[in-house]
């Protein structure tokens, strides 16, 4: 028996179509394999917070907001394009700017992992494992609202935070970030270590 843990609600012994969540084991095994492999698990999860984030990012003009498509922004930045307004950015650019973006993302998640998950006092509980993720899509947020976009991508006097290109673009980049978390935070959701749970195997 592993000493690796979880919230495992107790089993209900009726047969009513509402029940208990998690309704199967998929749920305590995965947060008792993330415990034990926090490397894989976070590249997994990182992987898959980036994929998410960039297309939400990508959708953000439907919903009245400016497109955050970094990976066309890291592309230009690398290639050493001036963003021209308008212009539609080319294959090459776009797979150079994901190729970078893609692999940011995965590596941030195992600093997450590693570097900043551990040391929030918080129980890692299902809400706890989120709210993590979520202070750590904050922190990346004021990185690239106050340093990234200005200093590199759009390099002049922008405002506290990007704003002067308008709040819009300071609420996006902030709303990707916390989105990058909220499935960062579900993906890498490590079981707490005070309660045990059958070996979730390899």
């Amino acid at each position: 028996m592993s000493t690796v843990s979880v919230d495992k609600p107790p089993r209900s012994g009726g047969s009513g179509f509402i029940t208990s969540i998690p309704t199967d084991d998929v749920l305590p095994r995965w947060r008792a394999w993330v415990a034990a492999h926090p490397i894989g698990g976070s590249l997994l999860a990182g992987a898959v917070a980036t994929q998410f984030a960039t297309v939400f990012g990508v959708w953000f003009s439907g919903f009245g907001l400016p497109s955050v498509n970094w990976p066309v922004a890291n592309g230009d930045l690398l290639l050493g394009i001036s963003p021209a307004a308008g212009t539609p950015p080319t294959a090459a650019v776009y797979f150079v700017g994901e190729l970078s973006h893609f692999t940011d993302g995965v590596f941030f998640a195992l600093l997450f992992a590693l570097l900043f998950h551990p040391f929030v006092p918080i129980r890692n509980t299902i809400g706890g494992n989120l709210i993590k993720a979520f202070l750590y899509g904050t922190v990346l947020a004021f990185i690239s609202a106050g340093w990234w976009v200005p200093t590199l991508y759009a390099p002049h006097h922008m405002g506290f935070l990007s704003t002067s290109f308008g709040w819009k673009l300071s609420f996006a980049i902030f709303l990707w970030h916390w989105i990058y978390g909220y499935f960062l935070g579900t993906v890498y959701c490590p079981a707490p270590k005070d309660a045990s749970l059958p070996d979730p195997g390899v």
